[in-house]
Order: C-alpha cells, then sequence, then structure tokens
C-alpha cells in the first residue's frame, strides 16, 4: 500500500512528465519493474527524484530528443537489467546524478 501511495504522489508530485519518463501505474503493474517500484517506498522516491532530474534536464537541454533516446536506452539497458531493489537504488542514484549536470 506504502508504494501505492508513492506512486500516486509521484503523478501528484509532477504535473507535466516528458515522452520518456513514464510514472508507473501501480494499480497495474506489467513488469518486475513495475512491482518493485510499486513495493518499495525507497525506490518509489528515487523514481521520482530521478523523473524530476530528467524533467529539470529536459527543460535545460537543446536536443531533447538525445535526451529522450538517452533516457529510453538507459531505461532498456541499465534500469530493466535490474532484478532487486539495491541495484535498482543504485541505478536509480546515478541517473540522478547524471542528469543533474546534464
Amino acid at each position: 500500500m506504502k508504494g501505492m501511495l508513492a506512486c500516486l504522489l509521484t503523478v501528484a508530485f509532477v504535473p507535466w512528465t516528458p515522452p520518456a519518463v513514464a510514472v508507473t501505474d501501480c494499480s497495474k503493474p506489467r513488469t518486475n519493474i513495475d512491482r518493485l517500484l510499486c513495493s518499495n517506498d525507497r525506490l518509489a522516491a528515487a523514481d521520482q527524484m530521478m523523473a524530476l532530474a530528467f524533467r529539470d534536464a529536459f527543460q535545460r537541454t537543446a536536443d531533447r530528443d538525445a535526451l529522450i533516446e538517452e533516457q529510453q536506452a538507459w531505461q532498456k539497458n541499465v534500469r530493466d537489467a535490474c532484478n532487486d531493489v539495491p541495484c535498482l537504488l543504485e541505478v536509480y542514484q546515478r541517473r540522478t546524478s547524471e542528469l543533474e549536470t546534464y
């Protein structure tokens, strides 16, 4: 339930989300990553922080298409390669740091 609340808060907290950052629908988690995000408050918070960092980078960059492609590649090749919460926490923290300096 806490994970679901965190996902709902993410939707409320991030009013506009660029196309490459999909907010997880915790009422219908489709993947293992979705289930992990919805079941762990720390991970949901890390996802929210990364989404905000992406939104800010999206606003700052001149090449938005490249940022979207990079984010999609990160999701597929880095995030989705994780199978547990510790791995996801680490890759989310790293990606958030990268986006903050984008």
